[in-house]
């Protein structure tokens, strides 16, 4: 079986985590903090499905889809500041760069899990 699904699964899980970790540690007092769960909840279902070796690929591309999402949201926060150098090391920007890492990671592994297995396809 193709292992991408449990790295799927565990980003959600990293990212849902973060998402809860940045919610108390802000005291609950504002929803955004719950953002990475908002891509690693997708994350996770998809490749909960994707376990399923029929719905291998469209699970996979799905969790790739918000995985692309989720590191290009808090990068195209991230990237601006640090350009002006107004970066504030708080839990929020702990969290975007988290959000980011994970996102940007699993992203990498899912394209080189998408060529592996064309050219698998290629060969056979």
């Amino acid at each position: 079986m193709n292992n991408m699904p449990r790295k799927g699964i565990l980003a959600g899980a990293v990212l849902i985590g973060v998402a809860v970790v940045g919610y108390l540690a802000t005291g609950m007092k504002s929803w955004t903090a719950l953002i990475p769960a908002f891509a690693g909840a997708p994350i996770l279902v998809a490749s909960l499905i994707a376990r399923e070796e029929r719905m291998l690929k469209h699970g996979m591309h799905v969790a790739a889809v918000f995985g692309l999402l989720g590191f290009l949201a808090p990068a195209g926060r991230l990237v601006p500041k640090v350009a002006k150098g107004e970066v504030e090391l708080n839990v929020a920007t702990l969290a975007m760069f988290a959000m980011a890492v994970v996102c940007g990671v699993f992203l990498v592994l899912c394209i080189q899990s998408f060529k592996a297995a064309r050219r698998a396809r290629r060969t056979d």
